[in-house]
């Protein structure tokens, strides 16, 4: 065994965890994972594929105005602390998607597009076990697994043909669980994560001085998931340094 596969065992050690890696750095090129093929809650994650469907559309889509996008009661969104008068593009609702992990961002994409479109992604980058579907409280729920999980984020962070999205996770504020393991000061996380009762999830991109590093871990049925979090970044510190590596760069999904 391999110290990326026994640190990859160790934080799948409890029931209900997944992981996968893909590592290329000094020691060459390392994949492999933990039950990385078994379906999970995907929970935030499925903001990547819907993303990726909006994207293509933005300059088409009309802006929209805080008040409309706030149209149920109680919701938390970074969306308050702006003008309810305030106009805000495609783009812009779609960065704070996946930046935020803003729920009437997604709930405005999700109209946006339908379903349709966001199977089309998923078909599109081969992620055939994941689903997607409506939900009236959540806007999209489905699982995923964290080899697809990965596939996904790579698509996403094509800068090329994805700029909004790419930028997006680039600027996650959200930086826990893959990023705890991410400790230089000159680091810059790009990452995903996705969080319902029992669930966490963190899949990202970890770029480093000599080399790039892509990470899922996907869990459900957490007694605690401020604890399945801190041990994402844990694994993630041992196999930057089973590897070789010095982070820079870390882009993930929330």
């Amino acid at each position: 065994m391999t110290p990326f596969d026994s640190a990859l065992a160790a934080f799948c050690r409890e029931p209900g965890r997944s992981a996968y890696a893909e590592i290329d750095g000094p020691l060459g090129h390392w994949s492999g994972g933990v039950d990385a093929g078994a379906p999970r809650p995907a929970a935030s994650l499925l903001k990547v594929p819907l993303a990726m469907a909006v994207e293509p559309l933005v300059d088409d889509l009309p802006p929209q105005r805080v008040r409309d996008l706030l149209d149920r009661p109680g919701d938390a969104s970074v969306l308050h602390v702006l003008s309810p008068d305030r106009m805000l593009s495609p783009s812009e609702m779609l960065g704070l998607m996946l930046a935020a992990s803003d729920a009437p961002c997604a709930r405005w994409a999700a109209r946006s597009v339908g379903l349709d479109a966001v199977r089309a992604v998923l078909t599109s980058v081969g992620a055939e076990s994941t689903t997607c579907v409506a939900d009236p409280e959540f806007g999209l729920l489905g699982q995923t697994t964290a080899f697809e999980a990965i596939r996904l984020l790579q698509a996403a962070c094509n800068a090329r043909r994805y700029p909004v999205s790419a930028s997006a996770l680039e600027n996650s504020i959200v930086n826990s669980r893959i990023p705890l393991g991410a400790t230089e000061e000159d680091v810059t996380v790009a990452h995903k994560t996705g969080t319902l009762g029992g669930v966490a999830n963190d899949v990202a991109r970890l770029t480093c001085d000599a080399g790039e590093v892509w990470l899922a871990f996907l869990s459900d049925d957490q007694h605690d998931t401020l604890v399945t979090g801190y041990e994402m970044g844990v694994c993630a510190r041992a196999l930057l340094e089973a590897a070789g590596l010095r982070l820079e760069r870390t882009v993930g999904v929330l």
